[in-house]
């Protein structure tokens, strides 16, 4: 895995890379407006998108998977970055406001797992943004060619993946709808590809972001539930 990263510096350094990072940090900024003093945490390979995360917070957490390799991004004083597991993440309950998933989620063996702990350590509203292939891209071959991305994704199975670990998805989004060409003379007109955002091009979009909000009382219900039938197991035996 650590070769990702060396994978992801040189495609950011790419005009290629250039312009998926501009267009990309515009769609997190628009699906976050900055709030003040907020508290967040980006895992995964996210110094593209500094800019658009680093507006009126209180302090950043630079997650980068052991896996990848300890990754130095540009930070300030009031940020930290660090290596973790992404399945303990060294975080408090409750902690954050917001958690930005890039480079990350695809090449996770266990989403369960990491949804869980993503929503422990948010906090009651706190917002989970995640950012991965298309499984009917047309950047599919690129990304697990040249970024090794171990599986991509659809529409159903992220929204049923979070729902199934307790977030509600209250935004997707589609983007990257040219062609992966490192042409500065295609590369120019992205903005054209973007804006030709139609219904039924949202299939070949080469990325999907979704936003979605902690489901607190989604998992207390759960748990009571699970005491519940416990407690009738023990009265029956």
């Amino acid at each position: 895995m650590k070769k990702n990263i060396d994978n992801f510096k040189i495609f950011y350094l790419s005009f290629l890379g250039k312009a998926v990072s501009n267009i990309l940090s515009q769609k997190i900024s628009d699906l976050w407006k900055p709030i003040n003093n907020s508290r967040v945490a980006a895992i995964g390979f996210c110094s593209p998108y500094l800019k658009s995360i680093n507006k009126k917070t209180q302090r950043i957490f630079f997650l980068t998977p052991s896996l990848h390799g300890l990754y130095h991004f540009d930070l300030n004083d009031k940020n930290i970055t660090v290596s973790v597991n992404e399945y303990i993440l060294p975080i408090e309950d409750l902690s954050l406001d917001r958690l930005l998933v890039a480079h990350s989620f695809e090449y996770l063996i266990d989403h369960k797992k990491f949804l869980r702990e993503a929503w422990r350590v948010l906090d009651k509203n706190g917002e989970i943004l995640i950012i991965v292939p298309n499984s009917f891209g047309l950047w599919r071959p690129y990304y697990k060619k040249n970024l090794s991305s171990l599986r991509t994704f659809s529409f159903a199975e992220l929204n049923a993946l979070l729902l199934n670990n307790f977030f509600t998805p209250i935004d997707f989004n589609y983007s990257l709808f040219f062609p992966p060409i490192n042409n500065q003379l295609v590369l120019k007109r992205v903005n054209i590809f973007e804006k030709v955002n139609m219904s039924f091009l949202k299939f070949f979009s080469g990325t999907i972001i979704v936003r979605a909000r902690k489901n607190y009382s989604a998992a207390i219900l759960e748990e009571k539930k699970i005491i519940k039938r416990k407690v009738m197991q023990k009265i029956r035996s």
